[in-house]
């Protein structure tokens, strides 16, 4: 396992925000992608080391590498072949993915990273770490707790990562947990009012990642992930669940995903990252029905982001003794969320 770091998908809009971060914060990481054109550039401006290749290529770049970030989505088409890459290699795998295929894909490689001394640790941005977060705390307060459900709101526009795959999704429709198992559901299952830290707004269910990792880091057999989202907007989800399969075609992808381009192609500047709050909300209840909730306010999206996935991609560097798959709260504890600057957490 060699000692420097790469981020992968250095020139996309989230990638070039963690390496610019990365290197105001003195680090010098090697950059990285598919295109040799758009990373020279970057490289150039910011003194740093790149390297060009498609992800079936990646062993052969990380014989030197102790730690790589992946921020190239759809991690669906990127994720296992880079992972693949670093358990050959051992290199510790980290990316901001907010996709279930991808957190069932490495968890189902835990021996082999325990195995290889590779920490592999998926949802290291906005995607998981506060929501993940939230529930290893409910779960801390109240051990007895069946399920957990959580809600978050951007407060900005979702990038167009996560919007692709939110379109990708539209005929698979909707996941809860039940009884540990991921059960599908309708397209806007759910709809109510949530008491974010900041107002009550309506949101909706959607299958999110901690559907799916809440298990692996509390245990807790049931629960379901809502965003914030307008009533008209929740609603219009559940009317055309009769749709799924004809929002599933090759030519209704390619329409989606060309709106998804125009809406969501640029994410916001410097000061609109600086200015705008995310907000999250968690909810837990045992067998007796007691709940307890918690509410949480964070900085921008990408902000949090940004600065989530350099500190998890340190520790991993410096992690000796762990090893095999991790959730955030796993891997650096509950608190870790609340420990990050400009992150409020109330009970």
């Amino acid at each position: 396992m060699g000692n420097e770091w790469m981020i992968y998908g250095s020139y996309g809009y989230t990638g070039e925000l963690v390496v610019r971060e990365a290197v105001r914060r003195g680090l010098r990481p090697v950059i990285a992608g598919r295109s040799g054109s758009k990373l020279a550039p970057l490289a150039d401006e910011l003194g740093l080391e790149y390297r060009a290749f498609d992800v079936g290529q990646a062993s052969a770049h990380l014989h030197d590498i102790g730690v790589m970030v992946n921020c190239a989505g759809p991690f669906s088409s990127t994720a296992k072949p880079l992972v693949e890459a670093c358990l050959e290699t051992r290199t510790h795998y980290v990316d901001i993915t907010g996709e279930i295929p991808v957190f069932e894909m490495c968890h189902g490689l835990d021996a082999r990273a325990k195995a290889a001394g590779v920490v592999l640790c998926p949802g290291a941005g906005f995607d998981i770490v506060p929501t993940d977060c939230l529930a290893a705390m409910l779960k801390e307060r109240m051990p007895g707790a069946v399920t957990i459900d959580l809600a978050f709101s951007f407060g900005t526009r979702p990038s167009i990562g996560t919007a692709r795959t939110i379109v990708e999704g539209a005929e698979a429709g909707g996941l809860i947990r039940r009884n540990h198992r991921m059960q599908q559901v309708a397209n806007g299952y759910r709809i109510r009012r949530i008491p974010f830290p900041v107002g009550a707004r309506w949101a909706v269910t959607i299958p999110w990642g901690d559907v799916y990792t809440a298990d692996v880091s509390t245990g807790v057999p049931n629960g379901m992930v809502y965003t914030a989202l307008p009533l008209a907007l929740g609603v219009l989800m559940r009317v055309t669940n009769p749709l799924r399969r004809l929002l599933a075609t090759g030519w209704a992808q390619s329409l989606l995903n060309r709106v998804v381009d125009r809406m969501f192609g640029g994410g916001p500047d410097a000061q609109a990252r600086a200015d705008q709050r995310t907000e999250f909300w968690g909810e837990a209840t045992d067998a007796a029905g007691n709940r307890l909730s918690v509410r949480m306010t964070a900085p921008n999206v990408y902000a949090l982001t940004v600065d989530t996935a350099l500190e998890i991609a340190g520790h991993c560097l410096s992690a000796t003794d762990q090893a095999g798959y991790f959730t955030p709260s796993m891997l650096l504890g509950s608190q870790f969320i609340a420990s990050r600057a400009g992150v409020d957490v109330e009970w």
